[in-house]
């Protein structure tokens, strides 16, 4: 498929999705056959099914037996998950999610604090008394993961939650030691989150990832080291 070709799928993909928004279509909904839909929007069947093959591969709608084209509501995080997994990200896309990941810690406090309840803190407690009492450098990192994992839990947002277990993997590749300098730990995290507030805590976030805001460029360099030997 030639430039030209590329552009009008993707113009007749932006009307079909301007079609279903303006015909009040929802989730569950079945289309207009294929050859109504051409007829609808005035184009080539050739066309329509390029165009409505690539809004499948995004997630917007699914074939069914018996039924035809239906719409779905996409999970984005899903779609992102295949690019992630397929190694085919560059340098730059990399850094740029793991630099929205340490926006996203800072930024999602208020959340945190609405959200939180018992139990969560529990969890967090639990998994702060372990860290306190092992010496083993791997689960010190799986532990980190998950405490960071359930603020995310905490923040009551799937997506959120889905987003960092994706990328959970680039903050695997740095050096997890008893000597590494924390401004703020995983426990004073857990006690402002007890006893503060929002502002208190997006400041301590903030404090307590300097490390990983100050070495970005040496965890990303281990990762993408890791990439190449794990590709060859």
């Amino acid at each position: 498929m030639d430039k030209k070709e590329t552009t009008l799928v993707k113009t007749v993909q932006q009307q079909i999705l301007d079609y279903i928004t303006k015909g009040g279509y929802s989730p569950n909904q079945v289309l207009p056959k294929e050859n109504e839909l051409s007829d609808i929007l005035g184009v080539s069947r050739v066309v329509l099914r390029e165009a409505l093959s690539s809004l499948r591969a995004l997630g917007f709608i699914e074939t069914k037996r018996k039924k035809g084209t239906v719409l779905i509501s996409p999970q984005p995080f899903s779609i992102m998950g295949l690019i992630i997994n397929s190694g085919a990200l560059n340098n730059d896309s990399i850094r740029d999610l793991y630099e929205l990941r340490l926006m996203l810690e800072v930024g999602s406090a208020d959340f945190i604090f609405e959200r939180k309840n018992e139990e969560h803190m529990d969890n967090l407690l639990q998994l702060i008394e372990e860290e306190e009492n092992t010496d083993d450098l791997e689960r010190l990192i799986e532990i980190d993961m998950e405490f960071h994992s359930s603020l995310y839990r905490m923040a009551n947002s799937r997506s959120l939650s889905d987003f960092q277990s994706l990328i959970a993997k680039i903050f695997s590749f740095y050096p997890q030691t008893r000597n590494r300098p924390e401004i703020v730990t995983h426990r004073g995290l857990y006690t402002i989150l007890k006893n503060g507030n929002p502002d208190l805590f997006r400041s301590a976030m903030r404090l307590h990832l300097t490390y990983q805001f100050d070495n970005r460029d040496e965890y990303l360099d281990a990762y993408f080291k890791k990439q190449i030997i794990d590709n060859q």
